[in-house]
């Protein structure tokens, strides 16, 4: 039997890349789709909008439209459900799908607020079901092996994390989001800020969009949360939202430190592949262009080259659907990063930098 999957929310244009994945997911099916009503209504259907990315998935991956995310639930009764919703909404919606008794997916980041993130943990055992957290650069092979690099021992201990992430924003000049080939639309200031990425409210900005990269890169690889947090966030070039568009933190821990930036406001040509990990022996980072073909290097204290930990391109690494299919049919278990758990301390991570940005100090996890 397949796996009936649908879903809710069109908020995300990673909307696009998710219902590409699943039609391409051999024991998966996409039996329909529906967007959230929205608190504050866009006025445009340019490409990446919610209304632009519905009748994306609807006509590009034959799914079935909904009106109503709750009728579609109670009418089609999924194994799982997808969330891309505006951040803000993500722990009551989860709620309504979760206690149909419907596993989820939810679309990085997990929640707005640490407490939001633990009520989403807690509905595991309120309903029985499995939620997970989809974030792409899991799905990304240099990534991993990065990881296993500074796992094996042979550059020391981890002592710092640099990590710079960021775009033109997500409806920004030129953006352009996986599964779909052409690049955003011309829109006015006006029209970006009627978007929910540009409303703190609803869980817009860079903090949640970029930093929470830094945070989730920080924690895996640390593997544990951070004693404090100082952040600095400013709104330099959108000032149609009221979002901060470029953040930098530093993420102190007991025995070393992180350093990571985001922003909306930097041609994506402008950034590094991937986090640059230094440890107590040598360095692991990235080579390479965004968006094109990307290495793992490293080299001892000395400066001579390592050869990096390689991992195979399994199919169960392909992306979100392919891993969770794996997962279902073959008992394969989750990979860490995408629980609920680890994506709780993930947010309260978020959270500490942004109460830093407010009192302007360090901010305990």
């Amino acid at each position: 039997m397949s796996i009936r999957a649908v879903i809710c929310g069109c908020a995300h244009m990673h909307v696009n890349e998710v219902a590409l994945y699943i039609s391409e997911q051999t024991s998966t099916e996409l039996c329909g789709v529906a967007d959230i009503a929205p608190e504050f209504p866009e006025n445009t259907d340019k490409r990446y909008t919610r209304a632009w990315n519905f009748k994306n998935v609807v006509e590009k991956y034959s799914a079935k439209p909904f009106d109503d995310y709750k009728k579609m639930l109670d009418e089609i009764k999924p194994d799982v459900a997808y969330l891309l919703c505006e951040n803000y909404r993500k722990a009551e919606i989860a709620e309504e799908i979760a206690r149909r008794g419907i596993n989820v997916i939810i679309e990085k980041p997990m929640a707005t607020t640490a407490s939001e993130a633990r009520k989403i943990v807690s509905l595991k055992e309120k309903y029985g079901v499995e939620i997970y957290v989809n974030w792409p650069v899991t799905w990304r092979r240099y990534i991993r092996e990065m990881k296993a690099t500074v796992d094996s021992g042979r550059l020391g201990k981890i002592q710092k994390l640099r990590y710079l992430n960021g775009h033109t924003g997500p409806l920004g000049k030129g953006a352009k989001h996986r599964g779909v080939s052409a690049k955003a639309e011309e829109m006015t200031d006006e029209e970006r800020g009627r978007t929910w990425w540009h409303q703190k409210k609803c869980g817009g900005g860079a903090y949640l969009d970029i930093l929470c990269y830094g945070c989730y890169f920080s924690r895996w690889l640390f593997g544990k949360l951070p004693v404090d947090i100082m952040s600095v966030g400013e709104n330099l070039n959108t000032p149609f939202g009221d979002t901060e568009d470029n953040i930098a933190a530093i993420l102190r821990f007991e025995d070393g430190f992180a350093v990571a930036e985001g922003t909306w406001t930097t041609p994506r040509r402008r950034m590094p592949t991937g986090p640059e990990i230094i440890c107590s022996d040598g360095v692991v980072w990235c080579d390479g262009v965004p968006d094109g073909e990307a290495f793992v290097a490293a080299s001892d204290i000395y400066g001579n080259d390592i050869d990096a930990d390689h991992q195979k391109d399994d199919e169960h690494f392909r992306n979100m659907p392919w891993h969770y299919a794996a997962h279902v049919k073959q008992g394969m278990p989750i990979h860490e990063t995408l629980t609920a758990e680890f994506n709780a301390d993930v947010v309260a991570m978020i959270e500490a930098a942004e109460r830093s940005n407010a009192s302007r100090k360090a901010e305990k996890v």
